[in-house]
């Protein structure tokens, strides 16, 4: 694990776990590596929107508007090249990790240690092990394929 401060969330993000340590606050996994910066996971989201003219709760409340998602609601990141993360636990939990739902290739429980965890794979054959249940993070996963089915769409339209 490497420290990059000036580490921007991308394509290649697949999730930001918090840390408790007191200098770094997240860890970053990337397809690249794993870094671990100062900044908290709702730092870098920010980050990452504003860099595409939005912001973190402008973002939350445009998805709202559009979709029947009114907790735990997916972000839009970047909506040209739909890189969107969903929250593990509320955005306010200082245990919330984000996960970048495009990096997902399955899961499974981890029921025999805790049944309210389970085991993320990545397409790149990395694993986390999440607190969610099978079902939890199974309506997460549909939640962000139907806002990336709608910007990859959406997209199309307007080019």
């Amino acid at each position: 694990m490497t420290n990059n401060e000036n580490y921007q969330i991308g394509l290649t993000t697949k999730a930001l776990i918090p840390v408790n340590d007191p200098i770094h606050r997240t860890k970053v996994l990337d397809e690249a590596g794993e870094y671990v910066l100062s900044k908290t996971c709702k730092q870098l989201l920010e980050e990452a929107c504003i860099r595409e003219l939005s912001t973190f709760n402008g973002s939350i409340a445009a998805v709202r508007k559009m979709f029947p998602y009114k907790q735990l609601t997916p972000l839009v990141i970047n909506r040209s090249q739909a890189i969107i993360a969903f929250p593990t636990s509320s955005p306010n939990d200082y245990s919330c990790a984000w996960i970048f739902a495009s990096h997902v290739h399955t899961s499974h429980t981890l029921a025999s240690v805790d049944p309210t965890s389970m085991l993320i794979h990545f397409k790149d054959g990395t694993c986390i092990p999440v607190k969610l249940s099978y079902y939890s993070l199974e309506k997460k996963l549909a939640r962000a394929a139907v806002i990336r089915n709608y910007c990859l769409e959406s997209s199309l339209v307007f080019a």
